[in-house]
């Protein structure tokens, strides 16, 4: 019996793997078919895996070793395994069900919390790598699912990057030095054509280790006591709440983040690509010839996957431009629009207010955010008090996650012509 659910994770393991071998061996991400067979496929699997006693879940899938159903290596499909932009990035895909179950059906989480009083269900967790002292009650897996749902929801960053789940406070990933075409490949990669018997050219591609370092991020929420009793919609406003309130200060961090005590953003990175403004351009303004520019800097491998993020005052810059045809007077808009996305020069574009208003450096930024990594890790908490804002009778709680964030990349890619490219690439500041 379980030789027959094991057969069927080998077999479907081989499928998910000659998927994305196909898109790999092409040099681009899985397209939205691909993707949603992919997900099924890796939804079949964890059904299969469930059905294998625990002894029993060390095996191979893929190029991957899973030791008591946790991956220790490699990449998607299972718990602690890094997955990729299309993958499935939910709270089960990526953690599983190892977490924190809440088990009382009359009473929920959260009410549990504000209670102030015991409840077996209450996990506190009093671990931490920095505040010995630091508490708080770990948040079920079901709330913190419906949480990171509504956070993924209203991202920009995460739901299109990597995602390495962290079992620990820091977690160190491969990779290659990028380096410069003219001479080698990776930071050291040469090939030549010899003749037979011909010596061979001695190569070192240069890898080397990122680290992801979990950052705490911290949001406060303050309720009036009746408003935690009685607060309209039940807990799901306060999932509701926590989850977009996590998603807009992570996305901003991968955004824009300094890289001290929080995730270095594309736009602080050192391998981020900065087109500079045009000869006489004039102060706040996006003109064609700044489009074009960024795209010539896009690296070529990362154009198909490539996206506009633009500051929402960027728009009626880019809403006036046009491309003349002819000596006829025609006009093709640059931005143009279909069932409500945005597109500009064939790319999609997004708008936010989270990274900079224009004029400013990262107003209007081509990224490519498959060359960008998450470190997310398992177990948020949830605390409350009533004695900091005492006097006015409110009970002001707080929601931690922990994550880290960084480029793929350590740098831009030096072309054999000189030229750099980047997969991430924004427009030169316009402020004077």
């Amino acid at each position: 019996m379980y030789s027959e659910h094991t057969e069927n994770i080998n077999r479907l393991s081989e499928k998910v793997g000659d998927i994305r071998a196909k898109a790999a061996s092409q040099s681009r991400a899985l397209d939205s078919d691909e993707a949603g067979l992919v997900g099924e496929m890796l939804a079949c699997i964890d059904d299969e895996r469930r059905h294998l006693p625990e002894p029993s879940r060390t095996m191979q899938m893929g190029n991957r070793s899973f030791v008591g159903g946790q991956v220790e290596s490699g990449m998607g499909g299972a718990p602690y395994a890094m997955v990729g932009p299309n993958d499935r990035k939910d709270y089960k895909s990526l953690f599983g069900n190892s977490g924190h179950k809440w088990t009382d059906k009359d009473t929920n989480f959260f009410s549990a919390v504000f209670s102030g009083r015991h409840h077996p269900g209450l996990i506190t967790n009093t671990m931490s790598e920095t505040v010995p002292s630091s508490g708080g009650f770990l948040v079920p897996d079901e709330s913190a699912n419906r949480i990171h749902a509504v956070s993924l929801e209203s991202e920009i960053v995460q739901p299109r990057c990597y995602v390495q789940p962290m079992r620990g406070d820091t977690i160190k990933i491969p990779a290659m030095s990028i380096g410069a075409h003219g001479t080698n490949l990776f930071g050291g990669f040469i090939a030549s054509y010899k003749a037979e018997l011909g010596a061979l050219t001695e190569a070192n591609p240069k890898a080397r280790a990122m680290e992801l370092v979990a950052k705490k991020l911290t949001g406060l929420i303050r309720f009036s006591s009746e408003l935690s009793a009685d607060i309209p919609g039940g807990m799901g406003q306060i999932e509701q709440m926590c989850g977009k309130g996590l998603g807009f200060y992570r996305d901003k961090a991968f955004l824009k983040g300094i890289g001290s005590g929080e995730p270095l953003g594309i736009l602080n990175s050192s391998c981020v690509v900065q087109v500079p403004k045009e000869a006489g351009q004039k102060k706040e303004t996006i003109c064609y010839e700044n489009l074009t520019n960024i795209m010539a800097r896009m690296f070529a491998g990362s154009f198909a996957n490539s996206i506009w993020v633009c500051h929402q005052s960027t728009i009626p810059q880019l809403l006036s431009l046009s491309i003349a045809i002819g000596t006829g007077g025609s006009f093709i808009p640059v931005m143009s629009e279909s069932n409500g996305v945005f597109t500009i020069l064939t790319r999609p574009c997004i708008f936010t207010e989270k990274t900079e208003s224009l004029g400013t450096a990262g107003d209007i930024m081509l990224a490519d955010f498959s060359q960008y990594v998450v470190g997310l890790r398992q177990g948020m908490r949830f605390d409350t008090s009533i004695h900091v804002a005492f006097e006015t009778d409110e009970i002001l709680s707080r929601i931690i996650e922990r994550h880290d964030g960084q480029p793929l990349w350590n740098e831009a890619l030096t072309l054999a012509g000189g030229t750099t490219v980047s997969p991430f690439v924004t427009l030169a500041d316009r402020l004077v």
